[in-house]
């Protein structure tokens, strides 16, 4: 089972792979590392996370939604063609 917790600037993600789904939080965080927001997501493709969830979170950031994506490659989590 794949899981990911990782922090890019002010932004964390915490997923895991919950059977056929990919479920977890986003969250945006101040300057000094306290939550300010957090989303919670239940998507079924790795892509629906990055272009449903974090793309939006993180105001249309191309390069930290790709790292992002790279990321939960790593860990494991697929994209099914």
């Amino acid at each position: 089972m794949s899981t990911i917790n990782s922090s890019m600037g002010r932004y964390s993600l915490k997923a895991r792979h919950a059977g056929d789904h990919i479920k977890g939080s986003i969250a945006i965080n101040d300057e000094g590392g306290s939550q300010l927001t957090l989303q919670e997501f239940n998507e079924h493709y790795l892509d629906d996370v990055v272009n449903n969830v974090i793309y939006p979170i993180t105001g249309g950031n191309k390069a930290i939604a790709s790292a992002f994506r790279e990321q939960m490659v790593k860990a494991g989590f697929i994209q099914p063609h």
